[in-house]
C-alpha cells in the first residue's frame, strides 16, 4: 500500500482550490497524463468520474466516487479500475491572513504486481505532483496573486512494506 500526503499554502480562497479540483472534465486540459476524464453521474453532493491515465503507449481507466463539501472537502473513493484499493481526500481551508491550505492525502495499492510495475512509479510521481499541478492551474484560470504563498510546502509519503 502506498501512502502519499502532499500539503501547500496558496494565495487562493478554498472555494477556489475547490472548484479547481472539482472540475474532473477539465483535468485534460492541464494534466499531460490524463488523456481522458469524464463525470459519469452527479446524484447530490457525489460524483462519480472517471479517468484515462496514459503512460506511453500504455492507458489505464479508473473510476472514483467522489463525496464533497463544497469549499472544504472531497473524499475519493474506487469504484473501478486497476487498483485493489484507492482512497484519500482532498481538504480546503482558508487562512486568517489569506489564502488557503490545500492538501491531499491518498492511500493506493493497485490489483496485480504487473500493474504496478507497468504504471505505479509513473502513478506514485503523478499523485506526489498533483496539489502543485492544481496550484499551478490556479495561476492559469485566476491569474497571479499580489503576493507570493505564505509558507513553503510540505510533503510526506510512504510505501509499506
Amino acid at each position: 500500500m502506498t501512502n502519499i500526503s502532499r500539503q501547500v499554502q496558496v494565495s487562493y480562497s478554498a472555494l477556489q482550490m475547490y472548484a479547481l479540483v472539482n472540475d474532473v472534465a477539465a483535468y485534460p486540459d492541464f494534466l499531460p497524463w490524463c488523456d481522458a476524464a469524464r463525470v459519469l453521474k452527479v446524484n447530490g453532493n457525489e460524483m462519480d468520474a472517471s479517468i484515462t491515465l496514459k503512460v506511453g503507449a500504455l492507458r489505464k481507466t479508473f473510476a472514483t466516487r467522489n463525496v464533497n463539501e463544497p469549499g472544504n472537502r472531497i473524499q475519493v473513493s474506487l469504484l473501478s479500475g486497476p487498483f485493489k484499493s484507492l482512497n484519500g481526500y482532498w481538504s480546503f481551508h482558508d487562512l486568517e491572513s489569506g489564502g488557503a491550505v490545500v492538501r491531499l492525502d491518498m492511500s493506493f495499492e493497485f490489483a496485480n504486481r504487473l500493474v504496478d510495475m507497468a504504471i505505479g512509479p509513473v502513478f506514485r510521481e503523478i499523485v506526489r505532483n498533483l496539489v502543485t499541478a492544481f496550484q499551478q492551474r490556479a495561476v492559469s484560470v485566476y491569474g497571479h496573486s499580489a503576493e507570493p504563498p505564505p509558507g513553503p510546502d510540505t510533503d510526506t509519503d510512504g510505501r509499506a512494506s
